[in-house]
């Protein structure tokens, strides 16, 4: 007998399978401590040790198949959409915008009132099929703006479904306000981690599309795949812009055409965690005198050149060694050593 046999999650280092094919394709799958043992998916054969016959490929494993996805009846966008002047986030917005522009806000948006806490706010997500994926419940200040904390820190955010209580509800989460890609007239999206951020900046800068991820992992190909076809400009929060680069290089060679702004991450003036809403509202509020006046013509320049031109968060961090130590590029030249989503690593961006 021979001991417990274990698959090897390595399986390209072994070259070729038992039965002659090349393992270029990784579907030689070798059991550990063995080169020529193991289950090819190839052939269909297992290759057992002390034993010269082959045998027949194990029982199929049956996958279960997939949920499909659920969706919130849309009579209750109506039944929420109602109390505003009980809504703080509603009534924080009355302080920087007109009526006429916070009552578009609330149409566009399709925003909604909930009683879970005194003056809680629903964002609702929509998809481009008009279903309602989703129903995020937050609790703003109403003179702040701020979201409101508990005294243990911690945010005051739920959902329609945990309030439901469905609890076998398969939700699929979509980019909040993606239904209305379907009737705007701008030409580019314009997309950003929250979803305040997207419904304030709709009003600022209403020649985009405003749509938000509703967190930094949010920023996905998943989320954004519905907008593949879209000129896209990200801005995102301060602190997140070598994430966000990073995933929209990869996007781009993908078929998607995004640009991400590096303004915000720029001004030395703003914290880490600030977004492009809370620039603007610094703006009209004027917090602070002695804050340098915004231009979004200055927030937009760097978006006209490619993403190609931006490094990535690797490139940066090589560059930074080479300064030091300039041999490392040698390095990395001799091994063709890649980053960790496989792009290469270029030794200044005279390379593009």
């Amino acid at each position: 007998m021979y001991p417990e046999l274990k698959f090897d999650r390595n399986r390209k280092r072994v070259k070729f399978c038992p039965c002659g094919k090349h393992n270029r394709d990784g579907k030689f799958s070798p059991y550990f401590g063995y080169d020529n043992k193991g289950y090819c998916f190839s052939c269909g054969e297992t290759f057992l040790p002390n034993q010269n016959t082959s045998y027949s490929k194990p029982k199929e494993i049956v996958f279960a198949k997939p949920r499909h996805i659920d969706y919130h009846d849309r009579e209750l966008i109506s039944k929420y959409g109602r109390n505003f002047k009980k809504n703080n986030f509603i009534q924080f917005l009355k302080t920087v915008f007109s009526v006429d522009q916070v009552s578009n806000l609330i149409q566009m948006y399709c925003l909604g009132t909930i009683d879970k806490w005194d003056g809680a706010n629903i964002f609702w997500q929509i998809d481009n099929y008009n279903h309602v994926r989703h129903g995020k419940v937050m609790l703003y200040d109403h003179v702040s703006g701020k979201r409101k904390k508990t005294n243990e820190g911690r945010a005051y955010i739920t959902s329609i479904r945990s309030l439901l209580e469905l609890h076998d509800f398969n939700l699929e989460q979509c980019l909040f306000g993606l239904h209305l890609v379907n009737e705007t007239k701008a030409d580019r999206i314009a997309l950003v981690e929250g979803e305040k951020t997207a419904c304030i900046m709709s009003v600022f800068k209403p020649d985009y599309l405003w749509l938000a991820t509703g967190s930094k992992q949010g920023f996905k190909y998943k989320m954004l795949k519905s907008i593949k076809d879209w000129d896209i400009v990200a801005f995102p929060d301060k602190g997140e812009y070598h994430v966000w680069v990073d995933i929209a290089s990869e996007l781009n060679s993908k078929g998607f055409n995004i640009k991400v702004s590096k303004w915000l991450e720029d001004q030395h003036y703003y914290p880490k965690g600030t977004d492009l809403a809370d620039v603007y509202l610094d703006e009209v509020i004027k917090t602070d005198k002695s804050r340098p006046t915004v231009s979004f013509k200055e927030v937009e320049k760097n978006n006209e050149e490619s993403i190609k031109l931006i490094p990535t968060k690797t490139e940066s961090d090589v560059w930074k060694l080479a300064a030091k130590n300039p041999n490392i590029l040698n390095l990395i030249s001799a091994f063709d050593l890649t980053d960790p989503n496989g792009r290469e690593i270029r030794e200044s961006l005279e390379d593009v």
